[in-house]
């Protein structure tokens, strides 16, 4: 029998006295919550492991070498090695070493870094990455976020009648939900993670009415500003505001008003906070090159992912070595909904009885919950004209894809949950609620749900093997059949196992009620874990951006240029090791992606953030290339070696090669030599990872030059080389005299026979403008046609159309003197000669002294275009665009100090604005404090 509650003061929400076994219930809530993070989390807390997916890196070269043991265990987590952690690893170094870098000049010509929110360097949860090297921070960057997340989860809940219970419970259902897991290791999560803290300061801002209130709903949107995420920040300030809306209609017109003008202020105040980064960051995207944003109502989630819900992993996994590999479109990152099978079952119960659910929430709460929940999932899985009329709207649906909106919908649906648990656990329902409500209403809506439910589910089981059917046209159906039924059985055991626990805590006595109730937070965590743990990232500490032989070879060999690198290397990870390369994953200046764009034959994709190159001649010799001070071009060792070959004599005999029986063959021709090619006539699949070693020697039996290739053993998608393959060892050897006779010694350390002709095929230097400089881990390749990144030019084309710019850049008809520009300056001395001294080539800042016989133009080719200033001994310059996408200063006769400085746009009213915030938000809470500290005072007076 339910007892009667009295009326709840709308300061202080009444919550029943809870009986002992509903505080050992809320002890074992606590304890879910600290298992899911440190079982979640695990050794990377330790130092042992690495929370980050750099295992991902052993699938290239130069790392596939020493790691080719290693298999990768979620190959979706991409984005967060090739450019979050090693970006926010470099800012943490800078900031430790006394630098705080604005600027990030080592990937795809340079952008703007520390100065905006894009990275989320002063979002409060990247701390770890602030004060821990690298490879420890994630780890407590993610344990910060479910302390955050869920701590915030547990105020809001509290400031109504809500039990502690139930309240916990709501906390570890959302840092347990699809967003909260899936975009782990993006700034996403960071800004996700104090949506339940903009609820909770809204809450409290609409009940206490208080500045300090509002001060602390400014600090909780300011630090979401500063995550870089825009859109989950957009569309929780959307529905932060429609409940505020919906929960000042209980409130007389003046304190509504009051309430509103607060919030307003508060959202204000979180701007002028974050204006020291918000403000650089509009004018740095001013500058970016940016395509493919564009949202159509279709551009919404598949229905069918709904299933997961309950079933995360139905539709595949996102390690290519466990079960079918994620087959539906878009990917599991932007696809699921997890939310767990349990936490549905509260959803429903909270949406089944509304009457007793609205007891628990303030007057319009239930309301709001449900129907923005319902909205929010029609927009992001139906779309159609509503998702169209939302399009309408500038920036935030408009450019951003719509599934994002799960962000909000996860922490919507676990207050709910939490609700429903709350009836389940306390049963305390209002008097008034019993004696208003027809009797037949708590048994009707009730089977309407769960059997609208039940239908729905329906359909999605339907739909879903339907999907796991004709995947791929049917290929391997059968395999995604079995894993998707498997995977609802077990959604299907514990929803069986939530209902039981939900039907003994509302028809049974108080013993079994004990039991029932700490069953669910134990179902919620240990299925929250079975799709958090194998997901997230616990990678070797081996595989955390460990430096190579060619990352050596590059670092003391490129000098002031960079590198371009085409199916080697690992993207975006320059930032880490501090080398300049072409290739990177950020966003482009806009100027500098429209040349890359225009180059033969190459494109950037969609989104143009992720700069990467093929690994064929064409490529390598890209006259833009040259422009842009590309030095050396890097492929792996199992790439096609550039080059003319010098076919094999005519053999039809075979030969094993095995660790104590080396072959010994007569190479084709004379002279310089690329590459070294054997035919494999007998499949040679080693057991361990095999090294074929060729040594090159001259007619005395001198070694003049050695390469070495690898084998990686088989397993995993590591066949070994097969029948009839050609099998290249790359050798640096374009250094031997020509006419030289070679004889190659070719060795391999496997106990497995390798098999070749008697043979060997030889690559020989092609007139390419390219020279083997290195090969190692990887093969380096110097381009001999590269002009200097920073550079003299004698002679001014001036050419005002950008087409014809991007065409001019791409084409070789352009001198190694001459540069580009958009309109006439001042005039270039043609013939004139300069020295060129570079004193400083860091972060934010270069600068160099020329000496030149005549006026001419220094060259700096890097995306330099979009918030640079520059000096001529001190004095300042015009620093125009050049070639299209790079920079150029005008520079007289004589001996000059050219310096050029990131200058961060409206810095000067950026820092003013947010000391102003600063200052005031200090002043409110000391005010605040203050008037406290005297009030109290006056009652011990008056006593």
């Amino acid at each position: 029998m339910a007892t009667p509650a009295p009326e709840p003061s709308p300061e202080e929400p009444f919550v029943a006295a809870e009986p002992r076994w509903q505080r050992a219930l809320t002890a074992v809530v606590a304890a879910t919550i600290v298992v899911y993070a440190l079982i979640g989390i695990g050794s990377p807390l330790l130092g042992l492991k690495v929370f980050a997916a750099t295992d991902m890196i052993a699938n290239k070269a130069p790392y596939a070498s020493s790691l080719s043991d290693v298999e990768p265990t979620n190959t979706y987590l991409n984005d967060t090695v090739d450019s979050v952690v090693p970006n926010t690893t470099l800012f943490g170094e800078l900031l430790r070493s006394g630098d705080v870098g604005l600027w990030n000049p080592y990937q795809a010509g340079g952008a703007a870094f520390g100065s905006t929110p894009n990275n989320a360097v002063y979002n409060p949860l990247t701390l770890p990455y602030l004060i821990l090297p690298g490879q420890l921070a994630p780890g407590y960057v993610k344990l910060l976020e479910i302390i955050v997340a869920a701590g915030a989860t547990f105020l809001f809940l509290r400031r109504f009648s809500l039990g502690r219970a139930a309240a916990g419970l709501g906390g570890l259902i959302y840092v347990g939900s699809a967003f909260m897991i899936a975009w782990t290791n993006w700034p996403q999560t960071r800004v996700a993670a104090f949506i339940p803290a903009v609820f909770w300061c809204v809450e409290r801002l609409i009940v206490s009415r208080r500045a300090r209130d509002g001060a602390l709903l400014c600090l909780a949107v300011a630090a979401m500003l500063l995550g870089g995420f825009p859109a989950v920040t957009g569309y929780t300030i959307l529905f932060a505001g429609v409940y505020l809306v919906v929960r000042v209609f209980s409130l007389p017109l003046r304190q509504g008003v009051g309430v509103v003008v607060g919030a307003g202020a508060a959202l204000a105040g979180a701007v002028a906070l974050a204006a020291v980064q918000l403000l650089p960051f509009v004018s740095a995207m001013s500058g970016v090159y940016i395509a493919g944003r564009g949202q159509t109502p279709s551009d919404h989630l598949s229905p069918v992912t709904a299933l997961t819900a309950i079933a995360p992993w139905a539709f595949g996994t996102t390690d290519p070595y466990r079960g079918p590999y994620w087959y539906l479109s878009p990917n599991l990152v932007e696809s699921t909904m997890y939310l767990g099978a349990v936490a549905v079952l509260l959803v429903l119960v909270a949406v089944a009885w509304p009457r007793a659910a609205m007891t628990r929430l303030p007057r319009g709460g239930w309301s709001f919950f449900v129907v923005a929940a319902a909205l929010g999932l029609g927009v992001v899985y139906a779309g159609g004209p509503p998702l169209a009329l939302l399009q309408k709207l500038p920036v935030l649906f408009s450019d951003n894809y719509v599934g994002r909106l799960r962000s909000v919908l996860c922490f919507l649906l676990a207050v709910l949950a939490a609700v429903g648990f709350d009836l389940l656990v306390r049963r305390v329902v209002e008097a008034d609620v019993l004696r208003r409500v027809p009797g037949w209403v708590f048994v009707v809506w009730p089977v309407l749900v769960f059997s609208g439910a039940g239908v729905v589910g329906a359909g999605l089981l339907w739909r879903g093997r339907r999907a796991a059917e004709i995947a791929h046209a049917g290929s391997r159906a059968s395999e995604r059949v079995s894993w998707f039924d498997t995977q609802v059985l077990w959604a299907g055991l514990f929803v069986a196992l939530g209902v039981l626990a939900v039907f003994v805590l509302w028809r049974s006595s108080r013993f079994f009620m004990g039991a029932a109730a700490m069953l669910i937070p134990l179902l919620v965590v240990v299925q929250a874990l079975s799709f958090a743990a194998p997901y997230w990232p616990k990678s070797d500490k081996d595989t955390f951006y460990p430096t190579t032989d060619v990352h050596r070879f590059l670092a003391s060999h490129l000098g002031d240029d960079r590198y371009a690198a085409g199916g080697a290397m690992f993207v975006g990870s320059d930032s880490y090791y501090r080398l300049r390369a072409l290739n990177g994953h950020q966003f482009v200046g806009k100027r500098f992606g429209e040349a890359l764009d225009g180059m033969p034959g190459w494109g950037l994709g969609d989104p143009p953030t992720y700069v990467n190159f093929r690994s064929d001649l064409k490529m390598a010799q890209q006259p833009l290339f040259d422009r842009l001070g590309i030095k050396y071009f890097v492929t792996a060792p199992w790439d096609n070696v550039f080059g003319t070959v010098t076919p094999a004599p005519a053999s039809s005999g075979t030969v094993a090669i095995s660790g104590d029986q080396p072959l010994r063959l007569a190479l084709p021709g004379t002279g310089p030599v690329r590459g070294v090619t054997l035919t494999v006539t007998t499949a040679f699949r080693p057991v361990r990872d095999a090294n074929v070693t060729v040594s090159l020697r001259d007619a005395a039996g001198k070694e003049v030059a050695r390469g070495s290739r690898q084998v990686f053993a088989v397993g995993g998608n590591q066949q070994g080389v097969g029948v009839g393959a050609a099998f290249t060892v790359p050798i640096s050897a374009e250094n031997v005299p020509a006419g030289t006779v070679l004889t190659a010694v070719v060795s391999q350390d496997s106990q497995t026979p390798m098999i070749v002709r008697n043979s060997a095929a030889v690559v020989r230097p092609a007139d390419d403008g390219l020279r083997l400089a290195y090969a190692g881990d990887a093969v380096v390749y110097q381009r001999l046609t590269a002009l200097p990144r920073i550079r003299w030019a004698n002679s001014v084309v001036v050419e005002p159309s950008s087409a014809r710019r991007i065409a001019l850049v791409n084409s070789r008809s352009l001198g190694a003197d001459q540069v580009v520009l958009d309109a006439a300056g001042p005039a270039a001395e043609s013939g004139s000669k300069a020295s060129i001294t570079v004193l400083n080539d860091g972060v934010d800042a270069i600068s160099a002294r020329v000496s030149a016989t005549g006026a001419g133009y220094l060259v700096v080719a890097d995306a330099l275009q979009t918030d640079w200033g520059v000096t001529v001994d001190g004095k300042p310059a015009s620093l125009v665009p050049a070639d299209h996408g790079v920079v150029a200063v005008a520079v007289p006769a004589g001996v000059h100090t050219v310096a050029l400085a990131y200058r961060t746009p409206y810095h000067r009213g950026g820092t003013y604005l947010s000391a102003a915030a600063v200052v005031g938000v200090v002043g409110v809470f000391v005010g605040g404090w203050w008037r406290d500290r005297r009030r109290r005072g006056e009652v011990v007076d008056a006593a």
